[in-house]
């Protein structure tokens, strides 16, 4: 390749950087500015939705309108896919955190126009099957917010003994800001924290979370990934809730870690569903069914996190 015409190409790829927020300086996905491809390979099923990390590196997906749940090895394989019993009629799968063993948390939209709360559901996975034991409430007026039948929790995850869960309808603040709802969980004591998390998107833009990765950090920490994402949007943010004791009213401010709207295909590549890797690369799954329309391959995208600060 010439010279003039590389930097013309670099120029063209630092472009899109250059007109993200300035709260934050993303930077370029993958070695050298390329996320590493991933095909999922031996399944026919469509519309994958979430990410979960287990044990030795097991990745656990899920579809959307079955009750079924997917584990992939790490090269996207598929390992096993399991049927769950005991979904509650009207709910369709969103979002998916391991717990430990064959335990599951399940988030789900749909329904809470009849209980004023979108559910979470604990699920174990036994042999071949797999059954819903429990169902969490996550009562929408914790933040005065109202249901939308079509956002539900689609971010959840797990670390310290807690579930984090993002819901996916962004709420308004004062002037421009714009906050996802968040709440941590224990699911032994049923004890709640409310938090806002401020998206980076602007009201046009309409961003909104579409997937969480949660970690231990100490005792009283939870460092948190997520995916904001609405078509061209695409950007993998990082914070920390407190591991134990109330929320707060005042929203969190994310650092914006990944611009990835530069591989998002002009939007149709939409990411649903994010796991640390290791400490430097992170994975993503793509929701390859918009309607009725398959946008693409099962994939899954590793990209490269910055270091932290």
């Amino acid at each position: 390749m010439r010279p003039r015409f590389s930097c013309l190409l670099f120029a063209a790829l630092l472009l899109p950087l250059a007109c993200q927020p300035s709260r934050s300086s993303p930077v370029p996905a993958g070695d050298g500015g390329t996320p590493r491809q991933i095909l999922v390979t031996g399944t026919d099923v469509v519309g994958l939705s979430s990410l979960a990390v287990g044990p030795s590196g097991a990745l656990f997906t899920m579809t959307e309108r079955q009750p079924l749940l997917i584990e992939l090895s790490p090269d996207g394989a598929v390992v096993r896919k399991t049927a769950v019993s005991g979904v509650p009629e009207g709910l369709d799968f969103e979002s998916l955190a391991w717990l430990s063993g064959d335990s599951f948390a399940i988030g789900t939209e749909g329904g809470c126009s009849k209980t004023g709360a979108d559910r979470i559901l604990l699920a174990t996975r036994e042999g071949d099957a797999a059954r819903v034991t429990r169902t969490l409430d996550v009562p929408l007026s914790a933040w005065n917010a109202s249901c939308d039948e079509g956002h539900g929790l689609e971010g959840l995850c797990a670390a310290s003994g807690q579930i984090v869960a993002a819901i996916e309808d962004a709420m308004n603040g004062e002037g421009k800001a714009r906050h996802a709802p968040i709440e941590r969980i224990d699911p032994t004591t049923g004890d709640r924290a409310v938090f806002r998390l401020s998206l980076t998107s602007t009201k046009d833009e309409k961003g909104k979370i579409s997937g969480l990765d949660c970690r231990a950090r100490g005792d009283d920490r939870i460092e948190v990934l997520a995916i904001e994402r609405h078509f061209a949007v695409s950007r993998i943010l990082s914070f920390t809730l407190p591991a134990k004791g109330p929320g707060t009213a005042a929203p969190i401010e994310p650092r914006v870690l990944v611009d990835l709207a530069p591989y998002s295909n002009e939007g149709t590549r939409n990411f649903e569903g994010i796991v640390w890797k290791d400490e430097t690369h992170a994975l993503l799954i793509v929701d390859n069914q918009y309607g009725e329309k398959i946008s693409g391959p099962n994939e899954l995208l590793e990209v490269t996190l910055p270091a932290s600060p």
